[in-house]
């Protein structure tokens, strides 16, 4: 047994539990050879390389399913293969994180330099922007509206809530026209894509925005509507889309009305 490892002293030169090793037998991944004579599992030298492939493997955040596979077809294309898919894996999450630190610092910019945007319309020019609309009847029945938030839980759950602390709502071209105000859909935005998906995304192209930042409780917000389209169309601009409302400060983060702050966005585009 000179030349063999017992799980304990595997254990220990890998910093590993023994109940780690225990479980990569069970599932097939590494089998300990057993001595019938002494009952022991031991290690070969083979397996004892072929752990710190596995562990190597492990570190870069590949699963033990996709591991095992590797092992029971082990080739140079195959590694190349199980590596490339883990690169682009930890791109898209790279690419998660960034957004996510995009808006965590455009809230603390909102809200750290909210006096010299109250109150002042401008045009901003937003990226695109990637979500779920919700589409509810009736806004005041919360029967409908736990539904409609259940229905799209897997979404909430990789949107801008979580990093924003809120949904966005949305009032359509026609109902602002319409002066409509408070007929309003939520706007869940997506954060971290899927590919695999059964619910119809709507993209909000790249465009520009007429905006206006406003303190106070959102019972004020038909105000600021009246008063962003009017200065659309004193500036030669015209409504081209959906509104988006952002509440920056509401009654989820302050008790006090007067610091509630929201933001409304309408699309525009100049006239011809």
């Amino acid at each position: 047994m000179k030349e063999k490892f017992l799980i304990g002293e595997i254990s220990k030169i890998f910093d590993i539990s023994t109940d780690t090793l225990r479980y990569y037998d069970r599932i097939g991944l590494l089998k300990p050879d057993y001595d019938e004579v002494n009952r022991y599992r031991y290690y070969s030298i083979e397996k004892f390389f072929i752990l710190s492939r596995i562990l190597f493997l492990k570190g870069l955040g590949i699963s033990l399913e996709d591991i095992k596979n590797y092992f029971n077809n082990q080739n140079t294309d195959h590694l190349l293969t199980l590596l490339k898919n883990k690169e682009a894996d930890i791109d898209r999450k790279i690419n998660c994180l960034m957004n996510l630190k995009r808006k965590i610092a455009s809230k603390i910019d909102l809200i750290e330099g909210v006096d010299k945007y109250i109150d002042e319309i401008r045009i901003e020019r937003l990226p695109e922007r990637w979500g779920v609309f919700i589409d509810i009847e009736n806004i005041e029945d919360d029967y409908e509206i736990k539904n409609s938030f259940k229905k799209h839980g897997n979404h909430l759950k990789i949107s801008s809530w979580l990093t924003e602390g809120q949904i966005y709502t949305s009032i359509s071209k026609e109902n602002i026209l319409k002066e409509q105000f408070h007929r309003f859909n939520y706007f869940i935005e997506i954060l971290c894509r899927e590919e695999n998906t059964n619910i119809q995304h709507k993209v909000l192209q790249e465009k520009d925005y007429a905006c206006i930042v406003f303190c106070g409780s959102y019972n004020n917000i038909e105000h600021y509507y009246r008063k962003l389209i009017r200065w659309i169309e004193e500036n030669g601009y015209e409504i081209d889309g959906d509104s988006i409302e952002k509440n920056i400060v509401d009654y989820g983060f302050s008790h006090s009305e007067e610091e509630y702050i929201s933001e409304i966005q309408i699309p525009v585009k100049l006239k011809k």
